[in-house]
């Protein structure tokens, strides 16, 4: 079925060029295949010609969609197989912290351990793939998951930033004037999206604020407010997790929530890939530590 639908998909781009088989076996393919979803894809015409049917041109999408989930469920189940072997490292972390800070951490630790296998699992959310696979989770979580054991926290505190182009060009908000002006909003659907719009709520001493920019990842966010396109919540030490410089705290009486992220490491590790994990951590501990940021340990 994989193969149909590749040579399916292939052949609605650019016709039998590329197809993997031949004409007679491709149009039994698909006629497998319209056995399958009881529909007709293709109409053959004369000797020579294959066309599309309607329903085979409305196919498209959702035949792409198929492939890439099947394929995808392949890719997680290959992971999963090796995850437990020596070689191998699997961190599960968020989308937005891999692409900006995490990348340093991730950077350095390949060039001290070459030989050792990263994978990473990183999404907007805890996910059950995360959770079954992952050696080290780093994320914040309220009460711990299960059989993970949490080493280590640091804590932030989110607020509204401004950067000094937007400040120059609007002058910085009052509380009586802040709805005035170029709200961004975090329209992601993860667990997070009330603590990420924590400002437009009406609450932390702030009125409810109408946001008329929206974005749908939270280093969009952050890089929209360093541009002068509007004010945001992020949290601070934006130089040391996004690399933006200059960022301004506005209403800075308005304390928004404070936030652990934690470094968790699965319970009961051999000592090969817990002298692995050590490794991680303490590369973790160097970035945060040369940016001023405090780690807390830890009690249990």
């Amino acid at each position: 079925m994989i193969k149909h639908l590749r040579n399916f998909i292939t052949f609605s781009e650019g016709g039998l060029d590329g197809v993997q088989a031949s004409v007679n076996s491709f149009i039994a393919q698909m006629i497998e295949l319209e056995s399958e979803i009881g529909h007709k894809l293709i109409e053959v015409i004369g000797y020579d010609r294959i066309v599309l049917t309607p329903f085979g041109n409305m196919f498209i999408p959702h035949a792409k969609k198929s492939l890439q989930f099947i394929e995808d469920g392949i890719i997680t189940s290959n992971i999963a197989s090796v995850c437990d072997c020596d070689q191998y490292l699997t961190i599960g972390i968020a989308r937005d912290s891999i692409t900006t800070w995490a990348i340093n951490c991730v950077q350095n630790f390949n060039k001290m351990n070459p030989g050792l296998r990263l994978s990473i699992i990183a999404d907007d959310e805890i996910t059950d793939n995360m959770m079954n696979n992952s050696t080290i989770i780093f994320w914040c979580v309220d009460n711990g998951l299960p059989n993970f054991d949490r080493k280590w926290y640091i804590e932030y505190e989110y607020g509204l930033y401004a950067s000094e182009k937007y400040i120059q060009k609007y002058r910085e908000p009052s509380l009586s004037t802040v709805d005035d002006h170029r709200i961004i909003a975090y329209s992601g659907s993860d667990n997070n999206t009330s603590i990420t719009n924590w400002h437009l709520t009406g609450d932390y001493n702030l009125p409810p604020i109408s946001p008329n920019i929206f974005a749908q990842s939270r280093d969009i966010i952050v890089k929209m407010i360093a541009e002068g396109i509007g004010i945001g919540s992020t949290c601070d030490n934006q130089e040391a997790y996004y690399g933006y410089k200059g960022l301004r705290r506005v209403l800075k009486f308005v304390r928004g929530p404070v936030l652990r992220s934690y470094f968790m490491v699965r319970s009961g590790l051999n000592a090969h890939v817990a002298c692995n994990v050590a490794l991680f951590d303490k590369l973790f501990r160097v970035f945060f530590s040369t940016h001023g940021i405090s780690i807390v340990e830890c009690c249990c």
